[in-house]
């Protein structure tokens, strides 16, 4: 492979991270926004924000997409710990407001 060549497929795979990293963002600004209607939900139901047994589910879909994409584990846990986090606290930001 050429520079030149080098320089173009990494310019190209570069725009295409910066595509997907824009839908993953607007995704994960989608995933958030459902939390309004996840907090009105658990407090007809009685529930508190943190609920163990559906974290329990992520993780255990998460392992397992992780494993058939190859992907690390342990890694791709924390992202979903932290997209989890950033739901609970935009459902406790809901709640005080209320």
């Amino acid at each position: 492979m050429r520079k030149s060549e080098a320089l173009q497929l990494l310019q190209e795979s570069r725009a295409k991270i910066d595509l997907i990293d824009e839908k993953i963002l607007n995704l994960i600004s989608k995933r958030t926004s459902l939390a309004r209607k996840i907090i009105k939900a658990k407090i007809v139901l009685g529930m508190d924000i943190l609920d163990p047994e559906r974290e329990k589910q992520i993780e255990e879909k998460t392992r397992k997409i992780a494993r058939e994409n190859k992907i690390d584990e342990d890694k791709l846990i924390k992202i979903m710990k932290i997209l989890t986090e950033l739901n609970k606290m935009e459902q406790e930001q809901i709640l005080r407001r209320k």
